[in-house]
């Protein structure tokens, strides 16, 4: 469960706090005409993370690394255009003076390029969520097992996170817009996407640096500290947004508005009201987001009690393992190296006390490969790869993330393996 919650707040936790602010600015600066062309590229967007969520995790791409880095390219260039048109149509475009032909192309720019922009953000961003749910693996339990509804309690309470943290932001700014304080909105907006720019640019500097497309040593540096600190992007925009919000605190309760009716003061009251729902809900989201990138991480963080990889005696054609090695009811692996040099590890484990019942397979899976198994501190049998924890009664049997089932034999002194099934099975280890 705190695995995706993790996850999907790490991916798009900062582009939620940027999406919110754009939206906020759109909306209180254009006509509808702008408002539904910034709508617009943003189901365009989605559109497109859908398609290039489902090629990149169903196709092979041979350059498929390149399909990201055209994501960032357009946004950097994006986000460079639109600021350069903010500036130079600031005039007319915040002032509404001049021109209405003029006027009227002041807001198609701004807002298609917004609307881009935006779009370039989710298409960079959120096709990695989008994924997430088709990679819980369960075992081969299925959608109704309780491994499935947790990972996806973790997931949608990320997205929960996410979009509350969107609407916090657009409430934010809009409040801000209402009430004549349209610099600081604004200051807002090209703060949060210089920010999120320069995070673009660090992603893309870390796709090209490694693939000698582009070299600096500094750039790389920058890069990779960068990615290990992606988690302060979303801190300083939180900060951004929070002192946004203690300015409209302290303003709903030091401006003096004029008002003709009691009808009109009420609703001036419930705009500053609303700022400041907006102001606890984005300090909540703000919380969270930190506990998901430190405390939920640690607590996420799983100690692996890895067993050793034990001897079994060679005897001619098989392998022999004395009942009194394994008795104890703890995981045992077990390794046989091959002529080839391959070093083919099997498991074998207790399922019941004070039966001859054990678990016998290979310490690898058809679904994880040759990551193995180790035992938690609940003594359980648990996927090093995906963390599925095992069924002690279903190893041995085929299916899911159990172990690759091999012929053995058991009687009172031990078990046999056929050393033709460790040649056998030698593909499935690497080393």
């Amino acid at each position: 469960m705190l695995t995706y919650l993790i996850n999907v707040t790490a991916d798009i936790l900062a582009l939620s706090l940027v999406v919110g602010v754009m939206f906020a600015f759109i909306d209180r600066t254009s006509t509808d005409k702008g408002k539904m062309i910034c709508r617009i590229c943003m189901v365009l967007g989605l559109i497109a993370a859908g398609i290039r969520a489902y090629i990149t995790n169903t196709k092979r791409l041979k350059a498929g690394w390149k399909v990201g880095a055209y994501g960032y390219t357009t946004a950097i260039c994006l986000f460079i255009i639109t600021a350069v048109i903010l500036v130079v149509f600031a005039r007319w475009y915040f002032k509404r003076s001049g021109k209405a032909k003029l006027q009227a192309v002041c807001e198609i720019l701004i807002s298609a390029f917004t609307g881009l922009l935006t779009a370039s953000y989710i298409y960079c961003a959120l096709p990695n969520v989008l994924v997430y749910p088709f990679k819980f693996d369960t075992g081969g339990n299925g959608v109704l097992s309780t491994e499935y509804l947790f990972r996806l309690g973790g997931y949608l309470l990320g997205l929960m996170i996410c979009i509350a943290s969107a609407v916090s932001a657009n409430k934010l700014c809009a409040v801000a817009g209402k009430k004549g304080y349209t610099k600081l909105m604004c200051a807002v907006f090209y703060c949060v996407n210089t920010i999120y720019a320069v995070y673009c640019f660090a992603r893309l500097m870390l796709v090209l640096i490694p693939r000698k497309i582009f070299e600096s040593d500094v750039l790389f540096s920058f890069a990779a500290a960068s990615n290990n600190g992606s988690r302060f992007y979303t801190y300083i925009l939180f900060f951004l947004l929070i002192i946004e919000a203690v300015f409209l605190i302290v303003k709903s309760y030091t401006s003096k508005e004029p008002y003709s009716t009691n009808a009109e003061h009420r609703k001036q009251k419930a705009v500053w009201r609303s700022a400041k729902r907006g102001s606890v809900v984005l300090c909540v989201c703000f919380i969270l987001g930190i506990l998901c990138s430190t405390l939920f991480v640690k607590l996420n963080t799983v100690v692996i009690r890895e067993a050793p990889v034990e001897d079994p005696i060679i005897d001619n054609d098989v392998l022999f393992v004395p009942l009194e090695m394994v008795e104890d009811g703890h995981l045992h692996r077990f390794g046989y190296t091959t002529e080839e040099g391959s070093l083919v590890r099997f498991i074998v484990v207790l399922k019941q006390e004070n039966t001859n019942n054990y678990g016998v397979g290979l310490d690898a899976c058809e679904i994880c490969g040759e990551a193995g198994y180790y035992e938690n501190k609940d003594d359980q049998i648990v996927c090093k790869k995906c963390n599925v924890v095992m069924n002690k009664t279903t190893i041995g049997m085929k299916g899911g993330c159990n172990p690759i089932i091999i012929e053995y034999d058991i009687d009172e002194n031990g078990i046999t393996v056929p050393i033709e099934e460790m040649v056998k099975n030698q593909s499935r280890f690497k080393n």
